[in-house]
């Protein structure tokens, strides 16, 4: 993942994961899977990560499915959904994107993220929007970012997006 959120449960780093002799499933090897599960009945797919996007080969998986039939969301920080990507989605939109949107200002982001990209998410929601992609918000609530929640409710009205609110990535 290009953040480093203090409550997520993926921080390997590649240099790590390599040390553990893990390797992440090729593109073919994903979409054996997904066809395996769609001919056992499976409709929707849910393409999450650390940061999905990240993955060079990211299309050719999401386009595999798409063409299986399969209605692929994808669950994304969306700061990298601009230029080609964006591209990419208006030609050929998911059935929905859900972006994790951490808080209310940039200041929150850098303490949540490590990065500063608040403004960035928000225009790549807005830019997703008015391609008319289904867009909605996952928020997960910590300690980091509470005090942003009228906030982010206020972006989620303005951008006209459903927002889901969530602690399930935060240990309790």
């Amino acid at each position: 993942c290009n953040f480093n959120c203090p409550m997520c449960y993926v921080h390997m780093t590649k240099e790590q994961i390599d040390a553990s002799g893990k390797r992440e499933l090729t593109a073919k090897e994903w979409l054996s899977i997904a066809e395996d599960a769609k001919n056992r009945g499976m409709v929707f797919v849910l393409l999450t990560g650390g940061e999905p996007l990240m993955r060079k080969d990211f299309f050719e998986i999401y386009q595999g499915m798409k063409k299986m039939g399969l209605y692929v969301s994808i669950n994304t920080n969306g700061s990298m959904i601009q230029g080609e990507i964006l591209d990419k989605f208006i030609e050929d939109p998911p059935y929905r994107i859900n972006i994790s949107l951490y808080g209310g200002n940039n200041e929150t982001y850098q303490r949540m993220c490590g990065l500063p990209r608040y403004n960035e998410v928000k225009e790549n929601i807005r830019n997703l929007k008015k391609a008319g992609i289904n867009v909605s918000l996952n928020l997960s609530i910590t300690p980091y970012n509470c005090h942003d929640l009228e906030q982010i409710y206020k972006d989620a009205e303005e951008l006209d997006v459903n927002v889901k609110a969530t602690t399930y990535m935060y240990p309790s």
